[in-house]
C-alpha cells in the first residue's frame, strides 16, 4: 500500500521509543506493508494553499494594511540533481510564507532566478499585495529589471519582459540586490528543491512542470527565384532524365568530366 502524504508519518512510526497508542497504530499498520510517499501538487495549487493557509489567521487592521510593503525574497538554484527556486514572502505585519518548487525542465542558473521571481510575484498578486520590495542575490537578474544591463539572450529577454510585465500590476515595487549571505532561507530552499524528492520528504515540495516562457518556433523557408515561370524542380527533373546540367552549373563545369546519371 502506497500512501501519498506531505507529513513525516514514515519517520514517526518507525521510532523505537513509541510509546501508547502511537506504538499500537504501528503495530497495527505495520501488517499492510505501507510505503509513504512524498504528495506532490503542481505549481498551479501553490497558490490555492497559500491563500487557504493565510484566510485562516486573524487578519487585523485590514485597511490599513493594504497600502503597507510586503517583502519578497527568492533565489534559485541550478545542480546536476536538477533545479529549483525557494521563496520567502512576509507580509507587513511579520508573518512568513516560504515555498520550495522544484523545476521539472532544464534550467540554468539565470532561468531558475528568473523563475525564483515570477513565483514569488504570482504568490504576492494572490495574496493582493499592492506594494512588494523584492530582493535577490542574483546580480544579472536585478540589473536587467532596474534596466542597468541589457538582455542580450532571447530567452533571458522573453524572461525579463514577463517580469516587467508582471510587476505593472504592483502599485509600486523595488527589487535590490543583496548578498548571498543575506538571503540564506531562500537560498536553502531552492537547494532543498533541487535535490530529488525521496531526499527532501520532510518539505512539501511542489513542483512546476514547465518553464514559465514558451520557446519561440522558428521554420526556415527557401524562396528559390524562377525568372521563367518554370517550376524550381524543372533542372532537378531535366539533369536525371537528359544528364544536362543547369546553366549555372554548366558555367563552373571546365573539366569535361560528367555527372553520373540515373538509368
Amino acid at each position: 500500500v502506497i500512501v501519498l502524504t506531505d507529513q513525516p508519518l514514515r519517520s514517526i512510526l518507525h521510532k523505537p521509543d513509541l510509546t501508547g497508542r502511537m506504538l499500537q497504530w504501528a503495530i497495527e499498520l505495520s501488517e499492510f506493508g505501507i510505503e509513504f510517499q512524498p504528495r506532490l501538487s503542481k505549481k498551479g495549487q501553490v497558490m490555492a494553499d497559500f491563500v487557504l493557509e493565510y484566510s485562516r489567521r486573524p487578519n487585523q487592521h485590514h485597511e490599513s494594511s493594504e497600502q503597507e510593503w510586503w517583502t519578497l525574497r527568492v533565489d534559485g538554484a541550478s545542480r546536476s540533481s536538477g533545479s529549483g527556486v525557494g521563496l520567502l514572502l512576509q507580509s507587513p505585519t511579520g508573518e512568513h510564507l516560504e515555498q520550495a518548487i522544484r523545476l521539472g525542465f532544464s534550467a540554468s542558473n539565470n532561468e531558475a532566478e528568473y523563475e525564483a521571481i515570477l513565483s514569488g510575484l504570482d504568490l504576492a498578486l494572490a495574496l493582493s499585495v499592492s506594494k512588494l520590495r523584492i530582493y535577490s542575490d542574483s546580480q544579472l537578474v536585478v540589473r536587467h529589471v532596474q534596466k542597468e544591463y541589457e538582455a542580450k539572450d532571447s530567452r533571458m529577454a522573453r524572461y525579463l519582459a514577463k517580469v516587467r510585465s508582471t510587476l505593472q500590476q504592483f502599485t509600486e515595487w523595488t527589487i535590490e540586490k543583496i548578498k548571498r549571505a543575506d538571503n540564506r532561507h531562500a537560498d536553502a530552499l531552492a537547494g532543498i528543491a533541487a535535490f530529488p524528492i525521496k531526499e527532501a520528504i520532510l518539505l512539501p515540495i511542489h513542483v512546476q512542470a514547465n518553464p514559465s516562457v514558451a520557446e519561440n518556433s522558428t521554420c526556415n523557408t527557401i524562396e528559390a527565384n524562377q525568372t521563367d515561370d518554370q517550376e524550381w524542380t524543372h533542372d532537378i527533373a531535366e539533369y536525371l532524365r537528359t544528364g544536362t546540367l543547369p546553366k549555372i552549373l554548366n558555367k563552373r563545369t571546365k573539366s569535361g568530366c560528367k555527372l553520373p546519371v540515373s538509368p
